[in-house]
């Protein structure tokens, strides 16, 4: 789910988590998808340090299950700002409470409303 902006603007690097042979954008889902829009190639990238590689690895299933393998497959998912907010903090929330079911401990990194 993404939000649509029409400006362009300086980009922050985004983070990415390797996975086998892949790259997991860990945060900057959105910055990606502008960066394309206005007709970038590249965007800066930094390695995640977050150490959450199991969680993250349940988000790249999630993933894979929506068929999302790159930022291009989000095209048609981009929603109005309010929108975006409501179900991406919903989504966020269940998918933390299936996480700590999964692994069988809590998850102390609650909020990935920002990835």
């Amino acid at each position: 789910m993404l939000y649509q902006s029409k400006e362009k603007r300086n980009i922050n690097p985004i983070s990415v988590l390797a996975f086998g042979n892949c790259f997991l954008i860990t945060d900057g889902h959105h910055r990606a998808y502008q960066a394309l829009l206005v007709g970038q190639d590249t965007i800066s990238a930094e390695f995640d340090r977050d150490g959450g590689d199991e969680l993250y690895h349940l988000y790249a299933q999630a993933c894979e299950k929506r068929k999302i393998y790159s930022v291009l497959d989000l095209k048609n998912h981009i929603l109005p700002q309010d929108e975006y907010e409501a179900k991406w903090y919903n989504w966020c929330d269940g998918f933390n409470q299936a996480v700590e079911l999964v692994l069988g401990v809590e998850n102390d990194d609650k909020n990935h409303s920002d990835r």
